[in-house]
């Protein structure tokens, strides 16, 4: 079990879950916000005592510099849970849409996922990022939605660069989780399961994957999916 969690994007949905469970679960918890409005929900959670709250924009570099600096070492887990939803369409949307998806759940969370890396505990530490099912290539078989399923595909290849690198050197295990279809602002209320089912299965898996010195692509319950 992770004494210590910093979860990225936890104002609500999955990543308010998350900090839920780990509170439950006696972490101390980090959570990031992009703006001091987005806090609330945090605040009435209980333990938190054990909480810590910073502001992050994850495609500002200077806002990732700033938590870097500010953060102790090491932690546990390091969970980066950050992505919209984009345009639906790769054809219809604009250069300018476009660059801003991929800077969301992309270009972004990589970029803070490396400058996270030497944070987290070697050897038992996991970095996690949000991943989809969506960003399968081998499971895609209904098509659709296809500007956000490549920039899972392509976070989940940058993802495994980053353990080949500094993360295998050091320990950490990566993980690229789907949250399975949960019930969220963008799961929407027909989705299959709701966030406390998913965090509570996530969380199970970053316990379960300390140490395992590997970078998987697997789903709250811990079923392996295809890349």
């Amino acid at each position: 079990m992770p004494k210590s969690i910093l979860v990225v994007g936890a104002s609500r949905g999955l990543g308010l879950g998350l900090v839920a469970e780990h509170l439950k679960r006696g972490c101390d918890v980090i959570a990031t916000v992009r703006k001091p409005a987005d806090e609330p929900a945090l605040k009435v959670l209980p333990g938190t005592e054990r909480l810590t709250i910073h502001h992050l924009d994850v495609t500002s570099d200077a806002d990732i510099a700033r938590l870097a600096a500010d953060l102790p070492g090491p932690i546990d887990v390091v969970f980066i849970n950050a992505g919209v939803s984009g345009p639906r369409s790769v054809t219809g949307a604009s250069p300018d849409e476009l660059n801003a998806v991929m800077q969301a759940n992309v270009f972004g969370p990589i970029r803070l996922a490396h400058a996270l890396s030497d944070k987290v505990r070697e050897q038992t530490g996991v970095l996690a990022l949000m991943s989809s099912i969506m960003g399968s290539i081998g499971e895609n078989t209904s098509g659709g939605m296809e500007v956000y399923r490549a920039t899972k595909t392509a976070q989940n290849s940058f993802a495994r660069s980053l353990w080949l690198g500094s993360a295998r050197s050091r320990g950490v295990t990566v993980l690229s989780i789907h949250p399975g279809w949960v019930k969220t602002d963008m799961g929407g209320a027909g989705a299959d399961i709701d966030v406390q089912t998913s965090a509570t299965g996530m969380a199970d898996q970053l316990a379960a994957h300390a140490g395992s010195h590997a970078h998987r692509f697997i789903d709250y319950s811990g079923r392996e999916i295809a890349w």
